[in-house]
C-alpha cells in the first residue's frame, strides 16, 4: 500500500481536531474501581466524504445519457485518458484485464470490487463508493495504531456508519488525530480495561481449556472486540450424554478458568463445531487437479525462489496439475513443498512446475489483476472479495478476526456464506491488496460463514505474496 501510505500521511499531516470532537462519557466502568469508558466522536458536526471531481463527472455523464453509473464507469475505465500504455516496467508479467487507471483516489481494481460489493448488498454504486471508498485509509490507520500501541490497542471496526477504535486506557493523541483524518464519522473509546492482545490471549486460553474438558470433541472460538467478549463453541463427543446439567457445568468450568480483566467468556454447546474443507476440482488463479483453487504466487523473502500458494488441505498430495483459465490456457505438473494446518492457519505451497511465476491473480473467471500489496490481519468491518471456481467472485465483510478453529489459528471469519466446495485455496483481496487464502465454511452457531487464512502468515515460512 505504498501509495495509500503516502495518501494517509498527507491527510494526517493536515488534519485538524478543532470543532470536530464530541466527548461522551459512558455510565459503566470496565471494572469496579477503574475509570469509566469514555468516547470521543469525531467528524459528527462537519461534512464528511471525499471530493471526487472525476467521479462527479462520470455521474453527470450517466445522468445526461440516461445510463447507470456502473455502465458509465465501465465506459470511462475502458477509454480513460489517464490509462498509461502498458510497458514491461509497469506490467512486468504481461497485460491484464484490470487497467492501471485512477479515478480520483480510487484504482480501477478498487472500483471493480466496489461494483461487486454494491451488487451483493443490492445498493446503488454511488452509495457503495461512499461506504467503501475510504477503506484503505481506515486499514492503514488500524495497522498503524495496532503497531504503535500494541499494549493499549483494544480493537477497531469499520461500520456502515463510520469507524470505531478503542484503547485499554486513555486514547493516545495520535489516535484521535488519525481517526479525525477519516472522511467518515469516527468513535474513539478510552478505558476499555483490556487490549485486543489480552482479548486474544483469553480466547486462546478458553479454547485450550475447552478442549481439555471431558467429552469435548471439537471447538471453535472467536472474540468480539467491540463487545469485549470471547465465545467458545464446543461440540460434544457423539457418545457423550447431552444433558443440560453437563452443558451448564462445562460452560462454568471454562468461563471460571479464563475470565479476567472485564472480558466475558461465553461457552456454547453446539451440534457441530467443525469446518468443511472445500476442495472440489478448481482454483482461483488457476485450477488445481485435487479440486482446489490456488491463491497467490509467492516469493521467498531472502531469495528469488517462487512458489504457488494455496490452502494447506489442498497440498496433502505429493503432486497434482495446475491449469490456467481458458483465456490463457496451458497446464503444468506441480509438487507439494509445504503443507500446514495449525498455528499458521491452513496454508500450503507447491513448486511452480515448468511455468514462470507472475505477480497476477484471477479476480474473477478469465480476468487477471496484479497483486500490488499484501495486507495484514484485516479489521472487523473490512469488506473483501474472494474468487473460487465454484462460486466465482463474491464479497463479504469481516465478522471476526484472530479466530481459532480446531487447531487452526489466526483465522478470519466473514459475515457471508457465499463460498462452496472447490473454492478452497482461492484468493481473498481488495483492489490490488492480497488478504488471504480461502479455507472453507465455519458454523457460527446455526449460521455458516466463509473462513480464510491471512496471507501474511506465509512470512512465518520465509515467503510472502509476490507483488508488483
Amino acid at each position: 500500500m505504498g501509495e495509500n501510505r503516502r495518501r494517509l500521511a498527507a491527510v494526517a499531516a493536515v488534519s485538524a481536531l478543532a470543532g470536530s470532537m464530541v466527548l461522551v462519557p459512558q455510565a459503566v466502568a470496565a471494572e469496579s474501581g477503574t475509570a469509566p469508558e469514555r468516547s470521543v466522536f469525531l467528524n459528527s458536526e462537519r461534512e464528511t466524504g471525499v471530493d471526487r471531481p472525476v467521479l462527479d463527472g462520470i455521474k453527470k455523464t450517466a445522468e445526461e445519457q440516461g445510463i447507470s453509473l456502473d455502465k458509465a464507469l465501465d465506459s470511462y475505465l475502458a477509454e480513460a485518458p489517464s490509462a498509461a500504455k502498458p510497458t514491461p516496467e509497469s506490467q512486468p508479467d504481461g497485460p491484464v484485464d484490470t487497467p492501471d487507471v485512477m479515478v480520483d483516489d480510487l484504482t480501477a481494481g478498487e472500483l471493480e470490487d466496489i461494483q461487486a460489493m454494491a451488487a451483493e448488498d443490492q445498493i446503488p454504486l454511488a452509495t457503495a463508493i461512499d461506504r467503501h471508498g475510504w477503506q484503505d485509509q481506515f486499514t492503514e490507520i488500524t495497522e498503524q495504531l495496532e503497531t504503535s500501541f500494541p499494549g493499549e490497542f483494544s480493537g477497531a471496526e469499520k461500520t456502515a456508519d463510520g469507524a470505531w477504535f478503542a484503547f485499554k486506557g486513555e486514547a493516545p493523541a495520535e489516535a484521535l488525530k488519525l481517526a479525525d483524518s477519516l472522511p467518515a464519522a469516527a468513535e474513539v473509546v478510552s478505558n476499555r480495561g483490556f487490549s485486543e492482545a489480552e482479548l486474544a490471549a483469553v480466547q486462546e486460553s478458553a479454547h485450550a481449556d475447552a478442549l481439555t474438558q471431558q467429552d469435548v470433541h471439537q471447538a471453535i472460538s472467536y472474540y468480539d472486540a467491540k463487545a469485549g467478549e470471547v465465545t467458545v463453541q464446543v461440540e460434544l463427543d457423539p457418545a457423550a450424554p447431552k444433558t443440560a446439567a453437563r452443558s451448564a457445568a462445562l460452560r462454568e468450568r471454562v468461563a471460571s478458568a479464563v475470565g479476567t480483566g472485564g472480558i466475558r467468556v461465553t461457552v456454547k454447546v453446539v451440534d457441530n463445531a467443525s469446518y468443511e474443507k472445500q476442495d472440489g476440482y478448481i482454483r482461483g488463479g488457476g485450477y488445481l487437479s485435487v479440486g482446489c483453487t490456488s491463491g497467490f504466487n509467492l516469493k521467498a523473502i531472502s531469495s528469488d525462489t517462487k512458489r504457488l500458494g494455496t490452502a494447506g488441505h489442498c497440498t496433502e498430495v505429493a503432486s497434482q496439475t495446475y491449469s490456467n483459465h481458458s483465456t490463457h490456457g496451458g497446464s503444468t505438473g506441480v509438487k507439494t513443498v509445504w503443507s500446514h494446518q495449525g498455528g499458521n492457519g491452513d496454508l500450503g505451497y507447491t513448486s511452480k512446475g515448468n511455468k514462470a511465476s507472475t505477480r497476477t491473480f484471477y479476480q474473477k473467471t478469465n480476468s487477471a489483476r496484479y497483486a500490488d500489496d499484501r495486507g495484514a490481519m484485516p479489521a472487523v468491518g473490512t469488506s473483501i472479495c474472494k474468487f473460487g471456481r465454484t462460486s466465482g467472485k463474491t464479497c463479504s465483510t469481516v465478522k471476526y478476526r484472530n479466530v481459532t478453529v480446531g487447531n487452526l489459528k489466526h483465522m478470519v471469519v466473514m459475515k457471508g456464506n457465499a463460498c462452496k466446495p472447490g473454492d478452497s485455496g482461492g484468493p481473498w483481496y481488495y483492489g490490488g491488496t492480497a488478504y488471504g487464502i480461502h479455507t472453507g465454511l465455519v458454523r457460527d452457531g446455526g449460521t455458516q460463514r466463509c473462513l480464510f487464512t491471512p496471507a501474511y502468515l506465509f512470512q512465518n515460512r520465509g515467503y510472502d505474496v509476490w507483488t508488483r
